[in-house]
């Protein structure tokens, strides 16, 4: 390379950019603003809002037949609590609760003249209640037969309501603490919990290490925000917008060589990403001085030298990553506009690695070394808590080398295609449609399906049980989008779902590779879960969510093992694999489809054996030309699923079960080989 050129090249792109008043206030005055502002609003959002709590007179009633008892119980708690001089009940002091007496306390609730009322329910009431829903499916939280029920009923679509009822919660939670004491004294046991043994906890982490972790767990997420939100303005400008101008071909036709020109731009974008990212830690660091920001108590972060050279040795491959990223989005993007739209999916996967340091029980001394961005995430967790590996540093250094290396060659090769340089306003596949412009999407389909479940699933409360978070993905997003790709490029349902007849034997290979793939695929987790170990309380709090207790057996059958099988593999085995088919070659199309069905499973430690069972079954279809015999496979794995789900135990399991399984796994697939019926290639 020729770095003089390079220098040259680098200096004219940065004039360009800030020549450009969009670029600028884009890429630079705006994350800079945005920020102060954010906090600012949020500071204030809070000091309002505390305010407004602790300032407002949150009005209530008691109904029922023993409310003097309740009644009295509050307003001797209450009173206990203002005489009281520890700071353990304090916020709690702060609250201002006035009970009145409105005739109708549900018409008082919805026309807000009350935030809640209390009713009280008689230990046989409450008895004959539970009695009558018996049958259903939500169980009564455990009461002995005959204790009474305080229920305090409020409205949660109004914040006043919901936290007059959470603080009214807590009061009368200390109100029967402190009656069962009084109880128990009035029976000879005079003692108070607090008094029976002392409680007691020794942190050995200093004050540093605690600080360090928890900065450690955010700062690499943080810094691939800033690079790729302050870093793409640039990218889109910088190749994007040439094209549309039309001075990017006058650039590729001088002296200058496509590697030279390739790293002046992925350095500028590099800089931009980088002077973002500064101006951001400026501004953080004045917040903190200005008390803007409250840090928790003890917050001491203890940054030597050597442990900042580490962290900038790690992140200097992670900004060119990232800028041969963004630089591949502009290339390929044949408008600004375009640009954009490709930018949004690419930064929300973006962000799934890097969040790796948030995950529990992750070392940097495990396969997560090489994953590139969730290594450096890890690392500098690693660094910060004081506990660097230098080896591991080492080969996460090397890595995201070879990463970034790798992105910048890809760009250059990006860019000496013709198509590419000079795209055409108007391609054949758009004046052609059908079959041909739907290959050309599929992709930003699916982008657009992953944003979709990614975005559904974390701000759609109402969505966020078991039975509509799924029946949404899978028949709003998954067939929903299926069906209208079909009915927007006019497509032939029976050939794009590749809904074709196999021969007889292939299914007899697939009730084999049923059970055989279910040990392999729990085989994959089993070594993943070795390199990447999974903190078992998360592993105990994924299965309750994908195995809800209490829904008989055929509903699970039906919402997990028959729906999924059904609508995923005629989106990704149908739709997916007829759109890449005449893209990529059989390897690649195996590879990828499998990678993105695991990518669509976007739990850390679900990715790799989801994208096992995804290349196990795009492998499958290719051999059949034939959705029908990976649905029967993927619905026989999730059945199997729930069926042996807690009562298969995998210590249990010996290597040589997981070889078994392999083999006859192997055998089951040679047998479909040589019974194959591929697609056709036209």
């Amino acid at each position: 390379m020729n770095w003089e050129l390079i220098r040259l090249l680098f200096l004219h792109e940065a004039r360009m950019l800030v020549r450009a008043r969009r670029t600028v206030v884009m890429a630079i005055v705006l994350p800079a603003i945005i920020m102060p502002l954010m906090l600012y609003a949020q500071k204030y959002s809070a000091d309002r809002r505390e305010r407004l709590l602790t300032g407002t007179i949150y009005r209530y009633a008691i109904t029922g037949e023993f409310a003097d008892r309740v009644r009295l119980l509050i307003d001797q708690t209450r009173k206990s609590l203002s005489d009281a001089q520890d700071d353990e009940f304090g916020r709690l002091r702060q609250f201002r609760f006035v009970e009145t007496a409105p005739a109708d306390v549900r018409a008082s609730l919805a026309k807000h003249e009350i935030q809640f009322y209390i009713e009280t329910i008689t230990g046989g009431e409450a008895d004959k209640s539970r009695n009558e829903a018996s049958n259903t499916q939500e169980a009564e939280p455990r009461r002995l037969r005959g204790v009474p029920v305080i229920n305090v009923v409020y409205s949660g679509d109004r914040i006043a309501s919901d936290v007059a009822h959470s603080r009214m919660l807590e009061l009368l939670r200390l109100a029967r603490q402190r009656d069962s004491l009084a109880l128990l004294a009035g029976r000879g046991v005079a003692a108070d919990a607090k008094d029976i043994f002392a409680v007691e906890d020794a942190n050995v982490a200093t004050a540093g290490q605690i600080t360090g972790s928890l900065v450690g767990r955010f700062l690499t997420l943080f810094l691939v925000m800033m690079m790729l939100t302050g870093g793409a303005v640039a990218a889109m400008d910088i190749i994007a917008g040439e094209k549309e101008r039309g001075t990017l071909e006058t650039l590729l036709t001088s002296a200058a060589g496509r590697q030279e020109i390739v790293a002046a731009k992925q350095l500028a974008i590099t800089s931009v990403a980088l002077v973002i990212t500064l101006l951001q830690g400026l501004n953080f660091f004045l917040y903190v001085r200005l008390k803007v920001v409250a840090l928790p108590k003890n917050f001491e972060l203890q940054l030597p030298t050597g442990m900042a050279l580490a962290l900038l040795l790690l992140f200097i491959p992670l900004a060119a990553t990232i800028g041969s990223v963004l630089l591949m989005i502009s290339a390929y993007a044949k408008t600004y506009k375009e640009a954009q739209m490709y930018f949004f999916p690419v930064y929300l996967i973006s962000l799934v690695p890097s969040l790796a340091s948030v995950m529990p029980g992750i070392s940097l001394r495990s396969a997560i070394a090489l994953v590139p961005v969730a290594n450096v995430s890890v690392a500098a967790r690693e660094i910060l808590m004081g506990r660097p590996d230098v080896m591991m540093i080492g080969i996460t250094f090397a890595v995201m080398s070879i990463t970034a290396a790798y992105l910048m060659r890809a760009s250059a090769r990006l860019l000496s295609r013709e198509d590419i340089i000079v795209p055409a306003h108007f391609e054949a596949a758009e004046f052609l449609g059908g079959a041909a412009l739907f290959q050309k999407r599929v992709l930003r389909w699916f982008a657009l399906m992953w944003v979709v479940t990614f975005a559904v699933a974390l701000n759609v409360p109402v969505l966020a049980t078991f039975r509509r978070q799924l029946l949404f993905n899978e028949i709003v997003v998954m067939m929903g989008a299926t069906v209208l790709i079909l009915k927007v490029y006019r497509l032939n349902p029976i050939e794009m779902l590749s809904l074709r007849p196999v021969r007889p034997v292939v299914w007899i290979a697939i009730l084999f590779a049923i059970p055989s793939s279910y040990l392999t695929t729990l085989g994959v987790f089993q070594l993943v879960n070795t390199v990447m170990p999974a903190p078992q309380q998360l592993l105990e709090r994924f299965a309750e969510d994908v195995i809800p207790k209490g829904m008989p057996t055929w509903q699970l059958l039906l919402y997990i093992a028959l729906l999924p099988a059904v609508c995923e593999e005629l989106a990704f085995r149908g739709i997916l694999l007829n759109g890449l088919r005449r893209k990529l070659r059989p390897a690649g199309l195996i590879l990828g489809i499998g990678l993105i069905f695991g990518l669509f499973h976007v739990m850390l430690y679900r990715i790799a054996p989801t994208a096992v069972l995804g290349i196990i079954l795009t492998a499958i279809a290719l051999m059949t030309g034939s959705v029908l015999p990976g649905m029967l496979l993927h619905a026989g794995n999730n059945a199997m699923g729930v069926v042996l789900g807690n009562d298969l135990n995998l210590y249990v399991l010996r290597w040589w079960h997981f070889l078994a399984a392999f083999t006859i796994f192997g055998l089951s697939l040679f047998i479909i080989y040589r019974n194959r019926t591929p697609l056709p290639t036209r």
